[in-house]
């Protein structure tokens, strides 16, 4: 059987995706009023791209060193942000925007020095 931290970076991205595509007017209705106003949405973005990174922590075992999975996760949550970020231009209510794709690479890098923190040095 194929243990929980090899679907979960999978599963995760999928559900991420999906919210992704939900108009900009209904996307609104399900957020909290707190978390729609100027600048949170950055936030958002680098809060939901720091725990897609910590999904990948199982993706090679749970007891992998961070160097064993931590650059392919870059790599392909990078991609992912790209394509997130790209695709918002094409739904309504939605925008492109520089700053959503900075927020996503800051979640990330700050989650890669969590895990490094949190990983005892002689294990790297």
């Amino acid at each position: 059987m194929i243990s929980a931290g090899r679907w979960l970076p999978w599963m995760a991205l999928v559900l991420a995706a999906a919210v992704a595509m939900v108009p900009g007017d209904r996307l609104a209705q399900w957020i909290p009023e707190v978390l729609t106003k100027p600048g949170r949405d950055e936030v958002m973005h680098a809060a939901g791209f720091f725990i897609l990174t910590l999904c990948f922590r199982g993706w090679r075992g749970w007891s992998a060193p961070p160097m064993r999975w931590i650059p392919g996760a870059m790599v392909i949550l990078m991609l992912f942000a790209l394509v997130h970020e790209g695709l918002q231009g094409w739904i309504p209510g939605r925008v492109l925007s520089s700053g959503d794709l900075v927020a996503d690479g800051s979640g990330i890098v700050v989650a890669v020095a969590f895990c490094f923190l949190l990983h005892s040095p002689d294990k790297v």
